[in-house]
């Protein structure tokens, strides 16, 4: 359960490092940053900062690519930030050809799966076995050695 953000007013600073965060990365992506543009920027997840934990936001915007030959064409993109003391630090900027699989990232990023699968039921045979062994090992050396001591068992 993702909470909600349309209702929280973001500083005027937060603003612009996050669009200058996304024209920067439109810049990596694009050739011509001349004919490209970062539309409908927008929050789509807000953590806050607490003292225990950093915050965590993630941003999402459409770049619009005006080409001659082909006319316009539209990506979809997601920020994820770190809120460090105050300041947000980005961690990842992802692309994604349609807005369906950024809402994929987005949830499978997002929101975990509420039971973690347990490991394959052969690891734990394995690791039991592994540690019956060493156990096995161990008390088979005693054994030898209390022997070579004379000590009687």
């Amino acid at each position: 359960m993702r909470p909600q953000v349309e209702n929280i007013q973001f500083p005027r600073k937060t603003w612009q490092t996050v669009t200058e965060h996304a024209l920067r990365e439109l810049s990596f992506r694009e050739s011509d940053v001349a004919s490209s543009r970062i539309e409908n920027l927008r929050p789509c997840y807000f953590e806050e900062e607490t003292e225990n934990q950093y915050g965590h936001q993630v941003w999402c915007f459409e770049s619009m690519n005006l080409q001659s030959s082909d006319g316009r064409r539209i990506e979809c993109g997601a920020l994820e930030f770190s809120v460090e003391y105050g300041l947000l630090e980005l961690v990842e900027c992802r692309w994604f050809p349609t807005d369906k699989q950024r809402e994929l990232w987005i949830t499978e990023c997002l929101d975990p799966p509420s039971e973690v699968a347990s490991c394959c039921s052969m690891t734990k045979v394995w690791i039991y076995l592994a540690i019956l062994g060493v156990l096995f090992l161990a008390g088979g050396w005693i054994i030898s050695l209390l022997r070579f001591l004379n000590v009687s068992i």
